[in-house]
């Protein structure tokens, strides 16, 4: 299913107008290349708020899906543990995850796997990225000069 979505994003990216023959050209005469990167800094110029929005959901589904992944077999071995089907609702894993990534840290639901921390140090470092981002979006929406 991965592999259909990152096919179909992949299509979205590379058939944009920022990546068609005149943005090449374009580009081509003012010395950079027009590739990903290209259309991810065009996509945050021209639409901030869009663009933080997608990237904050879709990081926070696929991460929490990959949590989910690695945590799941932990909690299936201990079923004397209480928190048994902890990471059977995959709610439960986008509630750590977005707890995770706005650095907010309830302590409600921790990973206890070695794969699941490491997703877990990830999304913490990505989540200040992306805070960041959404002040610097922010930011450029409520500016006072005209363009």
């Amino acid at each position: 299913m991965f592999l259909r979505l990152f096919f179909m994003y992949r299509s979205f990216i590379n058939y944009s107008i920022y990546t068609d023959a005149y943005s090449k050209k374009v580009c081509k005469n003012y010395g950079f290349t027009s590739g990903v990167r290209f259309s991810y800094k065009c996509q945050l110029e021209n639409h901030p708020g869009t663009f933080v929005l997608v990237l904050f959901t879709s990081t926070v589904l696929i991460l929490a899906y990959v949590m989910r992944i690695f945590e799941l077999p932990y909690y299936r071995h201990n079923k004397d543990n209480v928190e048994a089907s902890l990471f059977d609702d995959y709610f439960n894993s986008i509630w750590l995850l977005v707890m995770t990534i706005t650095t907010v840290g309830y302590g409600d639901y921790t990973p206890n796997t070695t794969m699941g921390k490491w997703v877990a140090m990830f999304a913490a470092l990505w989540g200040s990225f992306m805070i960041s981002l959404l002040v610097l979006s922010a930011a450029s929406i409520f500016e006072l000069t005209k363009n």
